[in-house]
């Protein structure tokens, strides 16, 4: 017996309807994620208070890393001096390429599912970092000044992704609970119309 070529995976499988959350089977335990915690599934009232607490929150970070770079640009030298526009370029094209490099990054983890292996230890980093820089007086303001300069594409890649209609870390849970209605045959295999058998690969 052979199989055709959409059962060896030669492209995404269409996604199917998922029941509501009463109507889910015994045993299937849905995918807490951070902020959002289960909220992702109905997404109603609270899923989007928090999505929207998110991006506020964000939008703050936006705001005060422009401030901080904004400042050093200044202190380069007065607006339209060659250390102003040296200074200015470089952060631009550095913001630009960082934001896209930490944009395909963090969707790639967050489909993946290592962004939820890996956020609260970031989390603790970052804290430990601001208290550091708090406590280091002077050289403390220095470093926390280079760190926005270096890690503002950073900010608004997180920022850029919040905004997505669903974030990577939610198709992720998504996609778990897909495959395991599949797996328990609660679902139909090929969707809407199908014939509702399973096809093994040979």
């Amino acid at each position: 017996m052979t199989s055709t070529r959409s059962d060896q995976g030669a492209g995404p499988r269409p996604g199917i309807r998922l029941p509501p959350r009463a109507g889910l089977p015994p045993g299937v335990a849905l995918t807490r994620l951070p902020v959002l915690g289960t909220s992702w599934y109905e997404r109603r009232f609270s899923y989007w208070c928090r999505r929207t607490w998110v991006v506020a929150l964000l939008v703050i970070a936006v705001v005060v890393y422009a401030l901080l770079i904004a400042g050093v640009v200044l202190a380069a030298g007065p607006p339209g001096s060659p250390g102003f526009l040296a200074v200015a370029t470089a952060e631009i094209v550095f913001t630009i390429v960082t934001s896209v490099w930490s944009f395909r990054h963090l969707w790639r983890l967050g489909v993946s599912g290592r962004a939820l292996r890996r956020n609260r230890a970031a989390g603790s980093a970052g804290a430990s970092a601001g208290l550091a820089a708090f406590w280091a007086g002077g050289a403390g303001v220095a470093l926390l000044l280079l760190g926005a300069m270096l890690t503002a594409g950073f900010v608004l890649a997180a920022f850029v992704m919040w905004l997505a209609p669903v974030p990577p870390a939610e198709r992720y849970a998504r996609q778990l609970l897909e495959e395991d209605l599949r797996v328990r045959r609660h679902v139909p295999m090929h969707g809407p119309g199908g014939s509702g058998h399973h096809r093994r690969k040979i």
